[in-house]
């Protein structure tokens, strides 16, 4: 008896993987946003703004190192694979991890402004990380 393998083809899990960092990070920073709306201030949609654009930086050098391994790991595997190789073991744990934390500090006494600046920063670095699996994703199709 075979064992069942939920296997697509490569190609979708370029899409896959820049759809769920593309929408982690656009969860995360509406979070940041809903909480930062709740205090009606000026300065923190400055302090917002000021923290999305910390977090280009953060997408473009940090970020897109990890989509780039993540990529060049996609590109060796076979023509068909399994839906959850999009990310190495590895990263399946980080996320935990990250998860984990992220909802301890939504738990936390931590201020919200202060959770929203976080928030914002990573998820707008995994916003324009993003693009890069989007990218690949259009030159697979158009091999």
């Amino acid at each position: 008896m075979e064992r069942w393998k939920p296997a697509i083809n490569k190609k979708w899990l370029y899409w896959l993987s820049g759809l769920i960092w593309f929408g982690v990070g656009v969860g995360l920073c509406l979070r940041a946003v809903f909480w930062i709306k709740a205090y009606q201030s000026p300065v923190l949609w400055g302090l917002f703004l000021l923290s999305l654009a910390g977090a280009l930086f953060i997408g473009h050098y940090l970020l897109a190192k990890i989509a780039r391994r993540n990529l060049k790991r996609l590109d060796q595997k076979p023509s068909k694979i399994c839906v959850f190789a999009f990310q190495p073991l590895r990263s399946y744990l980080i996320i935990l991890l990250m998860v984990a934390m992220g909802v301890g500090l939504r738990r936390s006494d931590l201020p919200r402004v202060w959770l929203a600046v976080v928030y914002s920063l990573m998820g707008g670095a995994l916003i324009v990380a993003s693009r890069l699996y989007f990218l690949r994703a259009l030159e697979v199709c158009k091999e």
